[in-house]
């Protein structure tokens, strides 16, 4: 799982318009304190080996991406940016394994959460993308 998830730190880190509409960057699991907005966290939510036959396997892996931002609209906005640019593309994973799918799961969901430290309201919109890897 080590090579996706550092393949999709890569992909992001190498995309001019992620790291633009993202200055606070991808972070995983958790943004450090005080991270500056808008800012992606991805957290795997699920993995499951779908079939194994001697030392090759096929897994998927479902990964949730979370933008946080100021403003509802403005939030679903750079998530937006976010999914034009992941939905769909295959990754370049080290190590002999292959990204052979992509599939977002359903459409980006808002929450609201605390207000920042001017009274902004902070909100998070999330989505979750499933890859499928051989190796």
């Amino acid at each position: 799982m080590l090579p996706l998830l550092n393949a999709i730190f890569a992909k992001f880190t190498a995309d001019s318009a992620l790291t633009s509409a993202f200055p606070g960057g991808l972070h995983r699991d958790r943004a450090p304190e005080g991270t500056a907005m808008p800012y992606l966290v991805s957290r795997v939510v699920e993995s499951a080996v779908e079939l194994s036959y001697c030392s090759r396997s096929r897994t998927h892996t479902r990964i949730k991406f979370s933008a946080f931002g100021v403003g509802h609209d403005a939030t679903c906005t750079l998530m937006q940016t976010f999914i034009d640019h992941f939905e769909g593309a295959l990754l370049t994973l080290a190590g002999g394994a292959v990204n052979d799918s992509v599939v977002r799961v359903g459409d980006a969901v808002p929450t609201l959460h605390r207000q920042d430290a001017r009274g902004n309201d902070v909100w998070e919109w999330a989505v979750v993308f499933e890859y499928g890897v051989v190796s």
